[in-house]
This record gives structure tokens, C-alpha cells and sequence, in this order.
């Protein structure tokens, strides 16, 4: 039996795809200070250029290309569950999930002290889509 979605939930579930997919746009901006990481460079860099030292020789950046595809993968798991579960709450249970991983991630990955533009607006909307995760559980049993 096919569950039919309230005009509620089917709103936070639009709004949480967008904002998912604002993460994976996020990904492209300034996410990380980088005096730290690359010495003799006091520039900023993006995820998608962290991501781009997977296979470095040097492990450290190897490690860290390694745990900025966190900053992909989060947003893309949460996406395909949004859009592909219609029926059950799991695709809440994993917005929940998803977005405290991505804000853990924000955390250890970049550090209080390294936090830019786009680490910022990343675990502000993570928080976001937390909140819409645990309206979108409740809006299920209502009526409207």
C-alpha cells in the first residue's frame, strides 16, 4: 500500500533537496584557510581542490583529499534518499544522520581556527536541514 505524502512534507522535502544540493555547490567555494596545511601558502582552498590531493604523494595531504570527499558524499546520499523515498521516513532519518556527519565533518576536517566563507554557510544549512529532518518526521502525521 502506497502512502500518499502531505502537501506539508512534500514541501520540506523539496526544501531539503535544494539545500543538499546548495551543499554540494558549497563544495566550490572557499572552505578551508590553508596557511596550516600547505606551508609557505596562505591562500584559501575549496573542498573540490582538497578532494583533488587523493593520490598526492604526500600523506597528509593524501588523508586530508581523502576526508574532504566527505563534503561530496554527504550531501549526495542525503539527495538520493530525498528523492527516491517517498514512502517511508527514512529519507528523514537519514537527512538527520547526514547532516550531523556533515557538521561533525565541518568540525574535525576544518577546525574552528580554519573555518571560511563556505565551511560556514556548509554547517549552517547542515543545521538547517536537521531541523527540516525532524519537522518533515512530525509533518508526516498531520492531516493537512
Amino acid at each position: 500500500m502506497i502512502k500518499v505524502q502531505n502537501k506539508t512534507t512534500k514541501r520540506i522535502r523539496v526544501i531539503q533537496i535544494i539545500l543538499f544540493l546548495i551543499e554540494i555547490f558549497l563544495t566550490t567555494w572557499p572552505f578551508i584557510w590553508g596557511g596550516q596545511i600547505v606551508p609557505g601558502k596562505t591562500s584559501f582552498f575549496t573542498a573540490m581542490e582538497m578532494v583533488s590531493y587523493i593520490g598526492s604523494e604526500n600523506p597528509v595531504l593524501n588523508t586530508m583529499g581523502l576526508c574532504f570527499l566527505a563534503f561530496l558524499v554527504i550531501p549526495v546520499i542525503a539527495v538520493g534518499f530525498q528523492i527516491f523515498d517517498r514512502e517511508y521516513n527514512l529519507k528523514n532519518v537519514v537527512g538527520i544522520i547526514c547532516s550531523a556527519l556533515g557538521v561533525i565533518c565541518v568540525i574535525l576536517f576544518v577546525g574552528p581556527a580554519n573555518l571560511c566563507f563556505g565551511s560556514m554557510c556548509a554547517m549552517l544549512l547542515y543545521l538547517l536541514t536537521a531541523f527540516l529532518s525532524v519537522m518533515g518526521i512530525f509533518a508526516r502525521y498531520l492531516k493537512s
